[in-house]
């Protein structure tokens, strides 16, 4: 992929052609400074006007190899009597003037019309030599272009066969080969751009299949001891939390200021539904979307100050602990029918699309506290029960603050009042 800075050079360069040009005509009419004898200023001018023209048009229009694979064109006959006429009038051109010239200097003009015919073919003997260099120059590009595209195949390929090896490892039944199926993946990722999503994906359905070693034993239990079962058990988890810090290493954003910036993968879609994740820590992560639908998190699940560009969908998801503290919500954010078994958090949460919390339960407890929501009232709003909208509490215009809807001191549901703070001490 070209990158954008070489594009914007083109265009300041060939944006510089215009004054330069401007600034040589006036200096050719008001001056004739000269830096030399005979190489006057006005010319240099034109000259640095025309190469910042050349240069700045030839880097914004550059393309990568992959993307010029025009068919080549065979050269046309009416380039061939193009040159041959260019040839030919020069020849007659120059001869002509030079006759006439010979004509009119008198006794001498016998040797004078054979220099002329003489210098008549130089000239034709030059435009010959010029046209011959232009199509040294078009071999020269053709074979440089061939060579281009054939290091190009060949790093694809490369790239394809360690992709194929790759994704065969992780079918292995060993745990040792399928985490260096994963590293293997991590670097061809890192280093093509084009292609991080597709390993993404791939390491998403790997999370989202089976562990391996319940897959095995499936309804009947395998031969083996008790250790040996455990020890399957164990080489599974770490290989499913090695593909877990794959994506959240290279999914946590990263100033561009910073030394492992380029380690992050930006425009990312996650796709994990149904997925068992162990311990999960999306913390400070950014995807564009993510699908985490009946997902099963084990243990405590941090999702504290990531951010999602798209749709964020944990319907009917299973939560042990759970952290959004701090998280943002660009776009609908369903967690419709999920289960958070302790008590989960979205502290200074920002929800700005649609938010559903419909038949979520909250077997521990749920804190809102400091979340804002938008107000759009064409996005599906649900909140969970003991919570509402308070647009009086400060927040921005067209947007208002989750608080608890039945506040302190006031009747609850059961017509008793429900305690105050307690009073500070004298």
């Amino acid at each position: 992929m070209q990158k954008a800075w070489r594009r914007r050079a083109g265009v300041v360069l060939a944006g510089l052609a215009l004054p330069l040009a401007i600034t040589a005509i006036v200096m050719a009419e008001i001056s004739a400074i000269d830096l030399a004898p005979y190489v006057p200023l006005s010319g240099v001018l034109a000259l640095l006007s025309a190469a910042c023209l050349a240069t700045g048009l030839g880097m914004a229009k550059s393309r990568q190899v992959q993307e010029d694979r025009k068919p080549l064109k065979v050269i046309s006959w009416w380039w061939v009597l193009a040159g041959g006429l260019l040839i030919v009038s020069s020849m007659w051109g120059t001869s002509a003037v030079l006759l006439h010239l010979a004509d009119e200097a008198g006794p001498a003009k016998v040797e004078l019309r054979l220099d002329a015919v003489k210098t008549g073919l130089t000239v034709g003997a030059g435009a010959a030599g010029a046209i011959a260099l232009l199509l040294g120059v078009r071999r020269q590009w053709l074979g440089e272009r061939a060579q281009a595209h054939q290091e190009y195949d060949a790093a694809q390929k490369r790239i394809t066969e360690l992709y194929a090896k790759a994704v065969d490892q992780l079918g292995d039944d060993s745990a040792a080969v399928r985490l260096g199926g994963l590293y293997a993946l991590e670097r061809v990722a890192q280093a093509n751009v084009e292609l991080r999503q597709t390993i993404v994906d791939v390491i998403c359905a790997y999370l989202r299949m089976p562990s391996g070693a319940a897959e095995e034993r499936g309804a009947e239990e395998t031969a083996g001891s008790e250790s040996q079962k455990l020890s399957q058990d164990r080489q599974d988890r770490q290989v499913r939390l090695t593909a877990q810090r794959i994506l959240t290493k290279h999914l946590k954003r990263r100033s561009s200021g910073s030394q492992d910036f380029q380690e992050f993968w930006a425009d990312i879609d996650l796709d994990l539904r149904g997925a068992r994740l162990v311990d999960t820590d999306f913390r400070e992560c950014a995807a564009r979307k993510a699908i985490f639908n009946q997902a099963v998190f084990e243990g405590d699940a941090n999702f504290w100050g990531a951010s999602f560009e798209g749709r964020v969908d944990f319907w009917g998801a299973s939560f042990g602990g759970a952290d959004f503290g701090g998280a943002v919500f660009e776009k609908d954010a369903e967690f419709g029918k999920s289960t958070f078994r302790y008590k989960a958090f979205f502290w200074g949460a920002s929800f700005w699309g649609g938010a559903r919390f419909e038949e979520a339960s909250f077997e521990g407890g749920v804190e809102f506290g400091g979340a804002m929501v938008k107000v759009d009232l064409e996005k599906p709003i649900a909140w969970p029960s003991g919570w509402a909208l308070d647009g009086d509490s400060g927040a921005p215009p067209g947007c208002s603050r989750l608080v608890p809807a039945v506040p302190l001191g006031r009747p609850s549901d059961d017509g008793e009042n429900e305690p105050d703070a307690p009073p500070k001490p004298a």
